[in-house]
């Protein structure tokens, strides 16, 4: 994929920028709506990059809309950070978070509704670096047991899983063979797990997006476009 360019137009009564991706890969546009990167067009190779802006305007209502959800959202966070939340999502369900503080390494346990975080007082400003640094083993565990079960089923082979702090994507699958999981992925219910372990690992025997490799990932995850919609629809709720 080339470099991205950079441009705006005028929708609504704002400018809107937005960036430009050539992809070998792509045969139609695609918009897409980040956080991180804000407005993403990717156009298919050679695309004539004059008939954007019309295109970007005919989808005007839906580009303002998404792009005030998401801002939406960006405020909902910055408000309701960690401290003041005092809650934590884990495998799609909130669990209430609770400090003590104790000497000795940092332990992180689950008792009842309760994610207990424990660490010397002196190191109270690491809470969310021993939440994550959990989170993190978690993740790993979870997922490598589904890449196993898929891996079975599928009667294929991969070459490593990494657990990662994806900004803008839930999984990958390399060229290489090997599979890039976000490990905020683990506050998730275990389904939406499975399904982004069955899109992926899909992408080992087909690495598009085609009608051949949908129908392996629902042989994989029947209820799949449930799952990728909670995640859609949930994935923003999904912080520390």
């Amino acid at each position: 994929m080339k470099k991205p360019k950079q441009d705006s137009v005028k929708l609504g009564e704002q400018m809107v920028p937005y960036q430009v991706k050539e992809s070998d890969r792509a045969r139609n546009i695609r918009l897409k709506i980040s956080p991180e990167k804000g407005l993403e067009v990717v156009v298919p190779p050679k695309y004539p990059l004059v008939s954007l802006e019309p295109l970007l305007k005919s989808r005007e209502s839906w580009i303002l809309q998404k792009l005030d959800l998401m801002n939406q959202r960006a405020r909902q966070r910055k408000e309701n950070s960690l401290a003041e939340r005092q809650a934590v999502s884990f495998l799609g369900k909130s669990y209430r978070l609770v400090t003590v503080f104790q000497e000795g390494p940092p332990v992180v346990d689950l008792v009842g509704d309760k994610i207990l975080v424990m660490l010397p007082q002196a190191h109270k400003d690491k809470v969310r670096q021993v939440l994550e640094s959990w989170l993190r083993h978690q993740a790993r565990d979870i997922i490598l047991e589904r890449v196993e079960m898929v891996r079975r089923k599928l009667r294929i082979n991969y070459n490593q899983v990494f657990i990662k702090d994806q900004k803008t994507r839930w999984g990958s699958c390399s060229s290489q063979g090997n599979l890039n999981f976000n490990f905020r992925l683990v506050m998730a219910p275990l389904p939406v797990i499975d399904y982004l372990v069955a899109h992926e690992m899909a992408h080992l025997v087909e690495m598009n997006h085609s009608k051949k490799f949908w129908s392996l990932v629902e042989s994989i995850c029947p209820e799949y476009k449930k799952h990728r919609q909670w995640l859609k629809d949930h994935g923003a709720e999904l912080i520390l």
